[in-house]
């Protein structure tokens, strides 16, 4: 058990919402994102990622990351915007809520500190791989981010649904993605299996493609 995991978990709110209205604001703030001035990779010739790319190096070998993975989270967070702050109220880089940012030692003002807001993601990240210890890497890492998408919670129950279906639980792409999508039927999320209810899974499910998908690209064109 991890309680710092556990009281960070309530914080997960702006992936939770099932109303036409979160779906909107979802919808208007990604969109907003994307016209940030900020591109995947800022200089192919130099090999630079980001100019965050010393706090990513610094940090992702704590959790056994590429430096890489953890440049593709950002970038699907945040556009590299560290003042970004979503309708929901999570901020910075990485963009974690301030309750959670808290849990994770981030002093009060300070979501929007580049370096604070990675330290905070990385100490989140390695608390939430420890619920997924069965899991052997490189899959691992796919459950991971899927949590850090969704919550924990939501997670588990695609997981107690594709075992209870004849999936594997341990396998994300076409097994346990499939069920997080289902967790929006109301046959699946109110299967007795399921202990953390609806929840609209797309954005999830989209979230772990496209970060891998990033990161395979930065493994081809940026070195390690």
């Amino acid at each position: 058990d991890c309680p710092l995991l556990a009281a960070a978990a309530d914080e997960w709110q702006r992936h939770n919402a099932a109303s036409p209205a979160y779906t909107a604001s979802m919808k208007r703030y990604f969109e907003t994102s994307k016209e940030l001035p900020h591109t995947p990779i800022l200089s192919l010739s130099q090999g630079i990622i980001s100019h965050y790319d010393t706090l990513f190096k610094k940090y992702a070998p704590q959790i056994g990351w590429d430096w890489r993975l953890l440049a593709s989270l950002a970038y699907k967070e945040s556009n590299f915007d560290t003042t970004a702050v979503s309708w929901a109220g999570a901020k910075g880089l990485m963009q974690l809520m301030p309750s959670t940012a808290r849990a994770m030692g981030v002093p009060s003002g300070r979501e929007q500190n580049a370096e604070e807001s990675v330290r905070a993601a990385v100490k989140y990240l390695g608390l939430t791989a420890q619920n997924f210890t069965a899991i052997p890497e490189p899959e691992r890492t796919n459950f991971v981010l899927a949590s850090y998408n969704s919550g924990i919670g939501h997670v588990l129950d695609a997981m107690a649904l594709a075992e209870k279906y004849g999936k594997d639980p341990h396998v994300w792409r076409d097994n346990v993605e499939k069920y997080i999508l289902l967790k929006s039927n109301e046959e699946y999320f109110t299967d007795p299996v399921c202990k953390f209810g609806y929840f609209h899974g797309t954005e999830t499910h989209a979230f772990v493609r496209e970060v891998i998908d990033r990161y395979e690209q930065y493994k081809k064109k940026i070195k390690p």
